[in-house]
């Protein structure tokens, strides 16, 4: 049996628990937050509890005091994990915002719905390259704050994938509106120049990505923009993000 957390009771994930006039469901008023757990342990919680929270306030215009507290989250997440039998191995942790149930269209309730689902996660770095193309047809936004948000709606990433697939390799690189690229479809970019990592800064549309702070911090990389041709003449390419770590690309 699949259990799932909302609101702050554990309930059958089997089950519905999601109203039609929810307005994460409706309107797509929603942000995310997904997390790695290892053998058990919470990859960087702390990091992941505060974008969520960051997210759910600027895209929902919530307050802190409108979502659980971190300890409470903590106490979902972890029994979560020994309910669904996924204290070995790497686990995925998604939580979702919503903007609660209302009879009004593009309505954030008082009190918005939290939801917390865990699943079997793919090993965790030491990956092989990922083949990826450019596309450009669905850019994102140069200076938009939602960017950085980690939001439910993933249609532009998945139709850029789509894309790519057609093409025959595994996954794209995303341009901006400035026509520099930006990112992957679920990941941070990243090339290596002599040595030195840089990455878009977030005004680039780039989303506020944790393994993409660790790796500025950690290793002193660099926030540039980066040109397509920039990019294709780095001595190396990676893509980032908390379940596959740094991977490389092989660019066609």
């Amino acid at each position: 049996m699949s259990v799932i957390w909302k609101d702050g009771n554990f309930l059958d994930g089997n089950n519905p628990h999601l109203f039609h006039n929810d307005g994460g469901f409706s309107n797509g008023l929603a942000v995310f937050d997904s997390m790695l757990a290892q053998d058990g342990i919470l990859q960087d919680p702390r990091e992941h509890f505060d974008r969520l929270l960051h997210d759910a306030g600027v895209v929902l215009g919530l307050t802190p005091s409108f979502l659980p507290m971190f300890e409470q989250m903590t106490q979902a997440w972890l029994p979560l994990l020994a309910e669904n039998r996924l204290t070995h191995g790497a686990a995925r942790i998604k939580t979702v915002v919503t903007a609660g149930v209302t009879d009004k269209p593009m309505t954030v309730t008082d009190i918005p719905s939290v939801f917390v689902m865990v699943s079997a996660s793919g090993p965790a770095g030491n990956l092989p390259p990922v083949t990826c193309v450019v596309v450009d047809n669905h850019p994102r936004v140069v200076g938009s704050v939602l960017e950085n948000c980690k939001r439910t709606d993933y249609t532009r990433a998945y139709a850029a994938r789509q894309i790519a697939i057609a093409r025959g390799v595994e996954d794209a690189i995303i341009t901006n509106t400035k026509g520099d690229v930006c990112c992957g479809t679920t990941s941070n970019l990243f090339i290596e120049e002599q040595g030195v990592l840089v990455t878009p800064p977030l005004s680039e549309g780039v989303l506020a990505g944790i393994t993409r702070a660790k790796i500025l911090k950690e290793r002193g990389g660099r926030e540039e923009p980066i040109s397509e041709r920039r990019m294709r003449a780095a001595d190396a390419v990676y893509l980032t993000n908390s379940f596959f770590g740094m991977r490389k690309v092989i660019l066609k």
